[in-house]
């Protein structure tokens, strides 16, 4: 069976390709076009169906997730497809035009996307309940689903207040003044490492109409209300303090849904998995985890990039009953072959060498920053190490350099560590692992300074001897400093998507403060004029 699965209209557009249930081809479009969030899914559909793997003439199914690109897509039924859809159905299935010829199409219901994500994530075990927490799906804003004898069942929507789910966080980075892109409650979530739990904040927040989601004019009438309120002032200090406040009555609300549903036996609490963009949320991952006294499955891609691969996931487990293999998370288009890297660099007038492992670990560990490419791109938006900027946590205003010069970023936002595995275990042997980035941890004092939040804590990634370069590089840097993690964070400059080939990643930083890029198996040193 091969299945051309896409998420096709709205923010973080892409397209994957599966045969017999092996995910083959994946690209998000932003990877493509260098636009944040871009919506342009056809480029991403035409770019997947040239590629050799892809074989365009003999796909026998397409799943796209709603909202749905009608142009892209001719779907004749479409409207009947959304009046079920919007009416609470999982999926419809009917017919689509694609290259000029009739397919099978499963289209399905933007949540259900995720959910079926994040219950791949689980192993799709019986039991699993799956939470979707985002700002806006097709019909809800946050829904139940449970695992059930291979069926993936919609048992409750909506269950969770303003405040729990991703509108209450745009809402209150709109408040305090940062925007309503889908980039700001990333930006927003940092501020509350800052601040305190008010009671009085908690209060008047707990006390808004909770229709304030469903009804834009109140919605903005509540957010002009608050504004005039000095507890709301958008001031950093007072802003921390409503982050903190929001984050904790966030947390509690998705504690309290999940523990009404979660499946308990002799053994414990069963399965959980989270999907949607409020899974990105580290510090309410955390507490869960913590509360729950179990690891969660949370996908890499657990917001809307997520849905080039949900979508085909769910038609093939829930629809068709077919297995799917599990997703490997560096399969975001494919490594750009060596002409190409060597062609630009020498444009560049950068002279390629072979890769050393010993010269970056001690370039490391002397101060250097290193932008780092590897193979495939990470689905998602965490830098896991096939895209990162790399630079010592023990080196003073290393932070400062990566996050705010390089980047610039916001002053007040952390910067996240990768780590070996062994070590991690050393550190927290009762923690459980985090290959993905999706969970924080109390780092000690001293052990990696410039990658900890003001909190104490840090968002540490955990690398496995699957990760053989990466995992190499922290042991010989852990041997030339006595430091066990590198500081790591998305190659990409300020208001860019992650950088996807060479030539993106010399647009972005062949003149900035760089010591050395990687690119598979060759390494360059920039043109130091060009810095000048």
């Amino acid at each position: 069976m091969k299945v051309l699965s896409l998420h096709s209209a709205g923010h973080d557009t892409g397209v994957g390709y599966f045969e017999d249930g092996r995910l083959v081809f994946a690209v998000e479009t932003e990877r493509l076009t260098r636009v944040k969030h871009d919506h342009r899914s056809d480029i991403a559909l035409h770019h997947v169906l040239a590629q050799e793997c892809v074989d365009a003439d003999g796909i026998d199914l397409v799943a796209v997730s709603t909202p749905v690109r009608s142009a892209l897509l001719r779907i004749p039924d479409l409207d009947e497809a959304m009046r079920r859809i919007n009416a609470g159905a999982p999926h419809h299935r009917t017919v689509c035009d694609l290259l000029g010829r009739r397919v099978a199409c499963v289209v399905v219901s933007h949540e259900v996307s995720h959910a079926a994500l994040a219950a791949h994530y689980a192993g799709h075990e019986d039991g699993t309940v799956v939470l979707v927490n985002e700002g806006r799906g097709q019909v809800t804003r946050s829904s139940l689903f449970r695992v059930d004898a291979g069926r993936l069942e919609w048992v409750a929507k909506d269950p969770l207040p303003w405040y729990g789910n991703g509108f209450g966080w745009t809402a209150i980075g709109h408040l305090l003044g940062f925007g309503k892109s889908p980039s700001v409650a990333g930006k927003v979530m940092a501020l509350g490492g800052y601040g305190e739990p008010d009671p009085r904040i908690r209060e008047q927040l707990q006390a808004v109409d909770p229709q304030v989601m469903h009804d834009l004019e109140l919605a903005e009438r509540v957010r002009a209300e608050l504004a005039r309120r000095p507890e709301f002032n958008p001031e950093f200090e007072t802003a921390a303090h409503v982050v903190a406040t929001f984050q904790e009555l966030f947390t509690e609300a998705v504690h309290a849904v999940l523990d009404r549903y979660v499946l308990r036996t002799d053994e414990g609490v069963g399965p959980i998995a989270l999907g949607g963009g409020c899974a990105l949320n580290i510090v309410a991952n955390s507490a869960l985890r913590h509360a729950f006294g179990r690891d969660i499955a949370i996908p890499p891609a657990c917001g809307d990039a997520g849905h080039l691969v949900g979508a085909g996931i769910y038609a093939l487990t829930y629809v068709l009953g077919e297995r799917a293999e599990p997703v490997d998370v560096y399969g975001n288009g494919l490594g750009e072959p060596a002409a190409a890297t060597h062609e630009t660099l020498r444009a560049a007038g950068l002279r390629p060498v072979p890769y050393d492992g010993a010269t970056v670990a001690r370039l490391l560990a002397e101060g250097g920053v290193v932008a780092a490419v590897e193979g495939a791109a990470e689905l998602g938006p965490r830098a896991l190490g096939h895209r990162s900027l790399l630079g010592s946590p023990a080196v003073p205003g290393m932070r400062k350099r990566m996050s705010e010069k390089l980047k610039q970023r916001e002053w007040y936002r952390p910067l996240g560590a990768v780590m070996r595995s062994e070590r991690f275990a050393g550190l927290y042997p009762d923690g459980h692992p985090s290959p993905y980035m999706l969970f924080e941890y109390p780092l000690p004092e001293g052990t990696a300074p410039e990658a900890r939040h003001i909190n104490g804590t840090c968002r540490i990634q955990t690398v496995g001897a699957d990760q053989p370069r990466l995992h190499a590089l922290l042991g010989d840097f852990e041997a030339l400093t006595g430091v066990p993690a590198l500081i790591n964070t998305s190659l990409n400059g300020p208001g860019r998507a992650i950088a996807h080939t060479a030539r993106d990643v010399l647009d972005d930083f062949g003149s900035a403060d760089v010591d050395l890029f990687v690119f598979d198996d060759v390494m360059a040193r920039p043109d130091a004029t060009a810095r000048t």
